[in-house]
């Protein structure tokens, strides 16, 4: 070791050895007040203070309060004589949380040793310094109702929300002279708001039967609504297949970019167009968007959003005598992925795929991973869960000490029905080992997910 303070492998000089140690720590204050009146006025305050190793000594420290009141409507006097609605509550909240959602030790300057032509050892910069580096606050406000009729037989649920995220934890580019390509900052405000509805019903009760709905339904639209000067930032995942999304005030934080698919190429003007079986080129005609007679990047446009419309579910609980059976649909529609298993699926970077020489419009085409070709609708509908079981009866058992037994069969994803636009194996599957990947200025990229699996399962819960 060339000094006492770091002991780790890498800076003994080793190689084809590594060790790595951190250390963090999260304290944290918080207290609570509750307050109810008649059963039909409450409110609730909540203060704490956060403080993380992970920020700059300036802004360990973060303060997030929040409060709610509710209002039981079907308390009240003037509602005494309404008897179709059993409850009926309006609430509404207002609240601030905080994220420290990165590594340790950004805030200061790292190195990373290096061994010099002189035979002695010496450090690079890895990252620029940021003393001030600070939590990612979300603050968030929603107003909704609760309501039950007819003895509890039909409930409705709402909720209204809208939640900004500020100081954003990002890597934003930096000007070269620094050194480094990009630096983590807190820059940026995203929006996100929506509604959430939730439908209950207890479609027929008895003392041997009984059936039981709950219905959900969720709509989110996400905007970038200030990126501190950047807006119309591209980021890219890959240098070797370096698909882009753009930051733009005004849309969703993750918008696909790329240029128009206007045709195929002709399969004259391929190498071996076929071979392998089901291949296609990687090249493909783009649109002129600004009519200049030139492809190039200023005819780049928005492909579409990583994030659904409408996400669903339908549950269903049916018991009869000892029998109890569930089962829940799901769905989601509306989001899209950039799915580059396509590229692997229909082996686009096969030299057989390329075109010849003497192809006449090699101006006028691009690689497909640029392209809407790859943005893919990753809509879905699945029956999630489904579980049969029988309970038996404690009398069953006379003095063996088992109070119960119950067995049951269950499966999840036994049903899957992928949009006919998707190329691939898993609509809902989202690559994560990679550090650029987990960025949510690239969120919706697929490359080597694991395909949606369908899981059959037996057991038994017995008590004493």
């Amino acid at each position: 070791y060339t000094n006492d303070y770091i002991r780790t492998i890498p800076f003994a000089n080793l190689t084809d050895a590594n060790t790595y140690a951190e250390e963090q720590t999260l304290i944290s204050y918080f207290s609570r007040v509750n307050y109810a009146f008649a059963d039909k006025y409450l409110l609730s305050a909540t203060a704490r203070w956060d403080g993380s190793s992970k920020f700059g000594p300036n802004n360990k420290f973060g303060f997030f309060p929040s409060v709610s009141a509710g209002w039981r409507v079907s308390q009240e006097g003037f509602m005494e004589n309404v008897e179709f609605i059993e409850e009926l509550k309006l609430r509404a909240s207002y609240g601030v949380s905080g994220s420290n959602n990165i590594d340790p030790y950004l805030y200061v300057g790292l190195l990373d040793p290096i061994s010099t032509g002189f035979g002695t050892n010496g450090y690079n910069p890895q990252n620029i310094a940021n003393p001030d580096l600070r939590w990612e606050k979300l603050l968030e406000y929603n107003v909704g109702f609760d309501l039950s009729v007819m003895n509890g037989r039909f409930g409705v649920g709402f909720d209204y929300y809208n939640r900004t995220s500020s100081d954003l934890l990002l890597e934003l580019d930096v000007p070269g002279v620094t050194g480094f390509e990009s630096a983590l900052v807190n820059k940026g405000i995203v929006e996100n708001k929506g509604f959430e509805l939730e439908l209950t019903s207890n479609n027929y009760s008895s003392k041997d039967f009984s059936w039981s709905t709950t219905g959900l339904l969720t709509h989110n639209r996400n905007t970038l609504v200030d990126f501190a000067g950047a807006s119309g930032r591209i980021s890219s995942i890959d240098p070797k297949r370096a698909a882009e999304w753009i930051a733009s005030e005004g849309y969703p934080i993750a918008s696909f970019y790329g240029y128009v698919v206007d045709k195929e190429i002709p399969l004259e003007y391929i190498n071996n167009p076929f071979f392998p079986i089901n291949a296609q080129s990687q090249d493909i005609y783009v649109k002129d968007l600004n009519g200049d007679g030139i492809i190039d990047t200023d005819d780049r446009t928005l492909l579409g959003s990583p994030y659904p419309d409408f996400i669903w579910s339908v549950t269903n609980n049916i018991r009869y005598k000892g029998f109890d059976f569930t089962f829940m649909f799901q769905g989601s529609h509306g989001a899209e992925v950039r799915n580059i298993s396509s590229q692997y699926i229909k082996n686009e970077f096969s030299s057989n795929q390329d075109y010849t020489s003497d192809f006449p419009d090699k101006d006028k085409v691009v690689q497909r991973i640029f392209t809407n070709d790859d943005i893919q609708d990753a809509s879905y509908v699945t029956l999630r869960n489904l579980n049969l079981g029988y309970t038996f009866k404690s009398s069953a058992f006379g003095k063996s000490g088992i109070s119960k037994l119950r067995v049951y069969v269950g499966g999840q994803n036994l049903i899957y029905i992928m949009s006919d636009g998707y190329e691939g194996f898993n609509p809902e599957g989202v690559d994560l080992t990679n550090d650029d990947e987990r960025n949510p200025l690239n969120f919706g990229y697929q490359r080597k997910v694991a395909p949606i699996y369908r899981t059959f399962n037996v057991g038994l819960n017995l008590g004493f």
